[in-house]
C-alpha cells in the first residue's frame, strides 16, 4: 500500500513539475526589451480594491512614446479620459535597470527594471506605494500596492536561546489596484 502511494506521489510531482516548466518556458519566450518594446498605446480597466469599501472601476490608459530631444520617453497615464498625467521616463543607468519617472513638478521617482518588471516604490501623504508594470503578450499588467507608513504592530526584537530575533513591523493595507492594459493596433 505504501509503495503505491509513493509511486502515485512521484507521478503527481512529475506532472506538476512539467506544467511549471511549461509555464516558465512560455513566460521566457515573451521577453520584451525595456523601454523600446514597451512603446505604444494601452488601455483597459483599473480595478481598485480599497480596504473595507466597495470595488471601484475606472478607465486607464498608458501611452509610452519614443524619446524626445531631452532623452525622455513620454509616459502618459490617463484615468477616465479626463485625469491626464504627463510624465517622462529617463534612463539613469540602464545597464543596472535604474530609471526615473519625472513628473515635471519637482517630483522624480526612482524606478527599476528587473526580470521583466518595471517597479517603483515611494511614500506620499502617509502612504507607501509599490507599483509594478509588467509587459506581457498583448499588453501591460499593472499592480498598485498601497499601505500605511505607520506600523500597526512590531513583533520579534527578542533573544530566544542563542538566537537574536530582529524586530518585524507590520503595516495596514489600504488598497490594491490591478489593470490589464491591452496594446492598441498590434499583434503583441
Amino acid at each position: 500500500m505504501n509503495k503505491r502511494l509513493i509511486i502515485l506521489l512521484l507521478i503527481s510531482i512529475f506532472f506538476v513539475s512539467c506544467k511549471i516548466t511549461k509555464h516558465a518556458k512560455n513566460k521566457e519566450n515573451e521577453k520584451f526589451d525595456f523601454p523600446l518594446d514597451w512603446i505604444g498605446e494601452y488601455d483597459g480597466k483599473l480595478i481598485i480594491h480599497p480596504l473595507d469599501k466597495d470595488t471601484i472601476e475606472v478607465n486607464m490608459q498608458l501611452n509610452i512614446g519614443y524619446p524626445d530631444l531631452q532623452g525622455y520617453y513620454p509616459w502618459t497615464i490617463i484615468y477616465n479620459e479626463e485625469d491626464i498625467r504627463q510624465y517622462g521616463l529617463e534612463a539613469i543607468d540602464a545597464s543596472k535597470g535604474h530609471y526615473k519617472i519625472d513628473e515635471f513638478n519637482s517630483i522624480k521617482l526612482d524606478a527599476y527594471y528587473s526580470a521583466g518588471h518595471f517597479l517603483s516604490r515611494f511614500e506620499v501623504l502617509s502612504s507607501d506605494l509599490l507599483i509594478d508594470y509588467e509587459r506581457v503578450k498583448g499588453g501591460i499588467e499593472v499592480s498598485f500596492f498601497i499601505s500605511s507608513q505607520k506600523a500597526i504592530n512590531i513583533t520579534g526584537d527578542e533573544i530566544i536561546g542563542l538566537d537574536t530575533v530582529p524586530p518585524v513591523k507590520s503595516f495596514q493595507f489600504q488598497a490594491y489596484q490591478k489593470a490589464f492594459l491591452k496594446k492598441k493596433n498590434t499583434d503583441n
